[in-house]
């Protein structure tokens, strides 16, 4: 069943239903957990502790789960330099569409920001279902050794 809803200046419409069955059937297991590379290993060690509470909400809330993003990328990490938070980004997936509102996103608020995006990597995605993304911005800082 789809219902509408407001994320800032954006509008959706979308299936928790449908976004809670994708989540169960199809991305099972988070990005940042199956990589390799110590860009994801950072993220992972530490996403427990990345999310705002009103963010967290918002993702339950669309029937997404938390723990298993669809992509988890850094921006700006130089290798050495561990001294500097690191600026990630990602995407959570859910069934659904973006009705209005710019896809523009919004300065970092206490280091995070998010938004709806219509753009991501699609990969071994369904086509069945109209898919939409909750797009983050995080600056979080590099706790791993030997890096």
């Amino acid at each position: 069943m789809e219902r509408e809803l407001a994320i800032g200046k954006q509008k959706i419409l979308f299936d928790r239903e449908a976004t809670f069955d994708l989540y169960r059937e199809t991305i099972t297991v988070a990005v940042s957990e199956t990589c390799d590379c110590s860009r994801c290993k950072n993220f992972a060690a530490q996403k427990e502790n990345v999310f705002p509470a009103e963010f967290l909400g918002l993702l339950e809330g669309l029937g997404i789960d938390w723990t298993k993003e669809w992509e988890a990328f850094e921006y700006d990490w130089e290798e050495g330099n561990t001294a500097k938070p690191v600026l990630y980004g990602g995407w959570f997936l859910f069934v659904g569409r973006l009705v209005s509102g710019s896809e523009t996103p919004p300065a970092l608020r206490d280091g995070f920001a998010f938004w709806v995006a219509t753009s991501f990597p699609t990969g071994t995605l369904p086509s069945a279902d109209k898919l939409c993304a909750i797009q983050f911005l995080t600056r979080i800082p590099w706790v791993l050794t030997g890096y």
